[in-house]
Order: C-alpha cells, then sequence, then structure tokens
C-alpha cells in the first residue's frame, strides 16, 4: 500500500514538472494588416482628456465628392476618417462636460494596409422604409499611398509608401446580392520583374489595365 502510494506520487510530481505546452496562432490577417490606432477624448468644458489603444484590421472609408461633384481620392476619404469630430458624452471629472472632442491617431502602421469603402448608404423613402442605396461614384486611385499625416506626434514618421497591388470590386446595385471580381498585380513571366495587372472573374484571368 505504502509503495503504491509512493509511486502514485512520483508520478504526480513528474507531471507537474512537466512544462505546459503553449499553442501560438499566427494569423496572416495579424501579421500583415495589424493596425494601432490611439483614441482621444477631450472634454469641451474642462480639458480632461482619456485615450486608449484600438486594433484595426481594415480601415472603412466614405466614398464623398466635393461641391464640384468631383470625387474624393483615397487621401480625401483618409483624411474624412482621422479627422477630429464632436460626440455628445458625459465628463468623469466635471458636471458641465456633456460633449468631447474625439482625435484619432496611427500609432502602428502594418505591412499591409486594407481600406474598405463604404459604398452601401442608408436612406429612407417616401413611406418610411429604411433601405441601402449604392453610391457608384468612380474613386480616383493612385499607384502610391502615404499615411505618415496621420502618425501621431510623439511617433517616428515612416518614410515609406505603400503600393497599389489589388482591388475587389462588388458588381450589382443591392448590398443583398451581386458578384465579386478583382484586378491584382502579378508577375507573369519568369525573367521579368515587371507585374502586370491581371482581372479575376471566378476561374477567369486575363490581362487589363486599371485607371
Amino acid at each position: 500500500h505504502d509503495e503504491s502510494k509512493k509511486s502514485q506520487e512520483s508520478n504526480s510530481e513528474d507531471a507537474e514538472e512537466k512544462p505546459a505546452t503553449v499553442v501560438t496562432t499566427d494569423l496572416p490577417t495579424d501579421e500583415y494588416f495589424h493596425l494601432k490606432v490611439r483614441v482621444c477624448l477631450k472634454c469641451k468644458s474642462c480639458g480632461y482628456s482619456r485615450s486608449k489603444e484600438e486594433l484595426y484590421r481594415h480601415l472603412s472609408i466614405d466614398v464623398g465628392e466635393d461641391d464640384d461633384g468631383e470625387s474624393w481620392g483615397v487621401e480625401r476619404s483618409l483624411e474624412h476618417f482621422f479627422q477630429a469630430e464632436d460626440r455628445e458624452l458625459n465628463c468623469e471629472k466635471c458636471e458641465d462636460g456633456t460633449s468631447a472632442t474625439q482625435t484619432m491617431e496611427i500609432i502602428s502602421r502594418p505591412k499591409a494596409i486594407l481600406l474598405h469603402f463604404k459604398r452601401f448608404i442608408v436612406t429612407q423613402r417616401d413611406n418610411g422604409e429604411m433601405v441601402l442605396r449604392k453610391n457608384k461614384a468612380k474613386i480616383p486611385l493612385k499607384d502610391s499611398l502615404s499615411i505618415s499625416s496621420f502618425f501621431s506626434a510623439e511617433e517616428e514618421k515612416p518614410n515609406g509608401l505603400y503600393h497599389l497591388c489589388g482591388v475587389v470590386h462588388h458588381v450589382g446595385n443591392t448590398a443583398f446580392s451581386g458578384h465579386y471580381t478583382t484586378c491584382a498585380k502579378r508577375n507573369l513571366e519568369e525573367e521579368s520583374v515587371e507585374e502586370q495587372w491581371v482581372f479575376f472573374d471566378d476561374t477567369v484571368g486575363r490581362r487589363r489595365t486599371i485607371n
């Protein structure tokens, strides 16, 4: 009985000494699209401010146009996303504070940036029904993009540029139906370093210019 008990205690000690197995999962979304933003709220009455860090894997930006009807470019949509705005909320420090100014700034940039254009807008019909309307405005694209102007003043601003490598298209009039196609840069020749735009539609792929 004693030897059996000692054997059980020995096995228990051996089990306790074994290090725990830690399983780590490195997702491509975390490796390439990890973007950190500092969001700050400042009371408009007493000036008290508080901030927190938020993680984004993509940025959903508006499709807009200027007063002259010219569609916004990517830079203008990003400026609108990061611009300061007032929010109605009660201050934690003073009784008079009922609104605060919200600011957002990047503190850590991703290897690749993923942008989602919000083309569907909630509108109300004459009968009061709420529907989603698709904004089909053309968005002017450039080959490169800088986000250094949206970085925090406390962080070192990056010098590099992001280069356009792919565009996903939604074909259809509603948010509940349609078809998706894409254009992506590909190296089609083994000895060539120049990439070309390829249009993909299900199993079909063909060369195409993008503008």
